[in-house]
């Protein structure tokens, strides 16, 4: 590799692949620059995709800033199934095979946007007493999270699959910074009375960034080694006047 310089300040959109945690992707951008501090501007689960905003440098102190952009994700639900973790990666807790009435579905989704109350899920990477939740969730400690307020700008179902081969539902939403898709399926299927959980998360946007302006973590590191990467970094100017606080 080439010996890079330390005053590196921009950011870099990577489109994360599955099974690779924030802090991994961070890691190899980190190694590959040789630079002191990379950071990402919101975490996402290892089996959820799509942009994942990385600063580097100077970059790192306007992450706050970043943070407060709306996110747009797309998602998918299997009905039947529910998971002690919302997703495919955990224990089944409990099925039936009920299937959420359409109509209902509708009408419970116009009653959820706007500034709403989320209990994260305990399988987080929120603190509990110095520890992570899903340290202690892992563990089988019993624990509570205290609910806190989220905002859910917009919430559609853009595919529907409910049939005897395929019970699934695909939905995107626009949501304002903290909010758990997870703790969102997990309310969505005790308010319809019906199991469910994730088998698709993707980060489609992270204002301002998006995908079209993302590379794989495998890209940029094979580009990096042509220097020809320079084109996906982006300069702190660049992105901090396209910045708008999302409050409500």
């Amino acid at each position: 590799m080439n010996n890079i310089k330390n005053n590196l300040d921009g950011w870099l959109v990577i489109n994360k692949e599955l099974g690779m945690t924030s802090s991994q992707v961070v890691n190899i951008v980190k190694k590959t620059l040789n630079v002191k501090k990379v950071g990402h501007a919101g975490t996402l689960d290892p089996l959820a995709t799509g942009v994942l905003a990385l600063a580097v440098g100077k970059a790192t102190k306007s992450v706050k800033y970043i943070m407060d952009g709306l996110k747009k994700y797309s998602f998918t639900i299997k009905w039947g199934i529910s998971t002690d973790t919302q997703d495919a990666e955990g224990k089944i807790i409990s099925f039936s095979k009920k299937k959420p009435n359409i109509t209902n579905l509708n009408s419970l989704l116009k009653k959820l946007t706007g500034e709403i109350n989320q209990v994260p899920p305990k399988f987080s990477a929120i603190k509990v007493g110095g520890k992570r939740a899903y340290k202690l969730a892992r563990s089988g400690e019993k624990f509570n999270l205290k609910s806190r307020k989220v905002f859910l700008k917009k919430i559609r179902i853009i595919n529907n699959n409910i049939k005897k081969e395929l019970i699934c539902t695909k939905f995107e939403i626009e949501c304002g910074k903290g909010f758990y898709v997870r703790s969102l399926v997990r309310d969505i299927c005790k308010k319809l009375n019906v199991d469910g959980h994730v088998i698709e998360l993707k980060r489609i946007e992270s204002a301002p960034f998006n995908l079209k302006s993302s590379i794989t973590v495998k890209d940029f590191v094979r580009l990096y080694k042509k220097n020809d990467w320079k084109n996906f970094f982006l300069p702190i100017y660049s992105v901090l006047n396209k910045i708008k606080y999302v409050g409500k």
